[in-house]
């Protein structure tokens, strides 16, 4: 089958693999002149690393150098995903630097027009475009005053360098990962960095009280704990004061409102290394609980926040997330609700839409292995080889799902994408979908250990094994 596969980051590097493995023929295409989404370098900002492990980060079937830090930088990673593609052999396979501008569904599947003006045809669609590819930056008021007196505005992955900062005023906008990550990196050479979170967030600590966090969320007994926290006050409770003991969050204004099990309820972010300890040196200011209101440029590129204060903002980088859109999916055609939430079966499957799939919008904790996963679905789909509800089903399933998630993380769920705090969950159904069997002595091991990538190498080569021979 001729399959189409609209993004070469993740989780399109992982379709690419696995469909083409099984005997499709893969065309992937993707607008940056280098594969990899985020890792791309055109999108690297000062300070990335990888927010998991590489042990929890990798594929299943290719691990990562063992020499390398356990937060591996973005180039190494990219370097990661060069090797990948080298070793698979599907570097033929991709289009960079090829947008697509409209996908049309055709009696025998679809009509890919690209941006050169050419169009392709496909029996099946994959939609692998990332869920953290269009930058959501707020339209201020006054930004064309502020670009008149040199200001400029960003977002950490418009290709931001040290040189942006270097000698400048700097405002981050957000208090995510790359929020802070790019707020400790650029007050190396900033003449001021300042932060402007509307909400702080809690962090994960990487190591705390002498166990990793991945030993805790990325098990299924972590799971349990973060799908039930009311079952589980005292112990959030008690992780929450640790957590702020740790870090001397107290003493420099920084406890965020709630309790700990709240990371849960948006996503989750790892503490960037020595970013209390700047902002306790005074090298990073926090004005937490702001939002930028207006911006100017009379008396030189300034910020406005909400209670009438006025900073210096020479550069403002926006780390307020992203937009989650299929634009090319031409009209009427739509796999999102009218709250703008994907309506996907396991994440994958829309309703109504023959002949088109979803790859990479199961963001979880372990991203990577969700997507592979996803995309071993997909090759089941296509040959046939799944067990799924009926239709009329797979709605009610899809709409509880995400009222589920809508309710307990605030409506900060990424239109529905991230399954969060299910990582694990949603692969097992996934995988009984496909009639995949992780070993038991596996899934027990992982109830008080974090889970590996490695840990379904077996069940997925498998599952590729029968779906090639079929």
């Amino acid at each position: 089958m001729q399959i189409a596969v609209i993004g070469a980051g993740i989780a399109g590097l992982a379709a690419t693999k696995v469909l083409t493995a099984v005997g499709h023929e893969v065309t992937t295409f993707d607008t940056e002149p280098e594969f990899g989404g985020v890792w791309s370098p055109t999108r690297h900002y000062p300070g990335l690393t990888t927010q998991n492990t590489r042990m929890t980060y990798e594929y299943s079937d290719h691990p990562a150098p063992a020499s390398w830090p356990d937060y591996p930088s973005a180039e190494q990673w990219h370097s990661y995903l060069r090797s990948y593609v080298d070793r698979f052999g599907i570097a033929a396979n991709l289009r960079l630097g090829t947008g697509v501008t409209l996908a049309e569904p055709t009696a025998a599947g679809w009509k890919v027009s690209l941006d050169s003006g050419e169009s392709v045809e496909a029996a099946h669609l994959v939609i692998a475009n990332g869920v953290f590819s269009r930058p959501a930056i707020p339209d201020w008021p006054g930004r064309a005053g502020h670009a008149d007196a040199g200001g400029v505005v960003k977002a950490p992955s418009q290709h931001l360098t040290l040189d942006d900062a270097r000698g400048k005023h700097v405002v981050v906008v957000g208090f995510g990962k790359s929020a802070c990550d790019t707020a400790m990196a650029l007050s190396t050479v900033a003449a001021s960095v300042t932060m402007v979170p509307r909400r702080l967030l809690w962090k994960a600590t990487k190591v705390l009280a002498g166990k990793h966090f991945e030993d805790v969320a990325m098990t299924r007994l972590g799971e349990t704990l973060f799908a039930n926290p009311r079952r589980f006050g005292p112990l959030f409770g008690a992780v929450s004061r640790a957590t702020v003991k740790k870090h001397g969050l107290a003493a420099i204004g920084l406890i965020p409102p709630g309790r700990f099990d709240d990371i849960a309820s948006s996503s989750a972010s790892m503490a960037t290394d020595g970013f209390f300890d700047a902002v306790r040196a005074g090298t990073i200011a926090v004005r937490r609980d702001r939002s930028i209101v207006e911006l100017r440029g009379q008396d030189g590129p300034q910020a406005v926040l909400d209670d009438g204060s006025v900073l210096a903002a020479d550069l403002i980088v926006a780390a307020t997330g992203f937009v989650q859109s299929v634009p090319f999916l031409g009209s009427p055609l739509s796999a999102q609700n009218a709250d703008g939430d994907f309506e996907l079966f396991r994440n994958v499957l829309p309703h109504d839409i023959p002949n088109l799939t979803f790859a990479g919008y199961n963001t979880s904790l372990i991203s990577s292995l969700s997507a592979e996963v996803g995309t071993t679905w997909i090759a089941a789909h296509l040959a046939g080889a799944l067990t799924l509800p009926s239709p009329t089903a797979r709605k009610v399933q899809v709409g509880a799902d995400l009222e589920a998630r809508k309710a307990r993380m605030r409506g900060k769920y990424a239109s529905g994408t991230v399954v969060l705090p299910r990582s694990l969950g949603n692969i097992d159904h996934m995988l009984s979908d496909m009639h995949a069997v992780l070993p038991w002595r596996v899934r027990m091991a992982q109830w008080t250990r974090r889970s590996y990538s490695t840990d379904f190498r077996e069940t997925l080569g498998a599952a590729w094994r029968t779906l090639g021979s079929g």
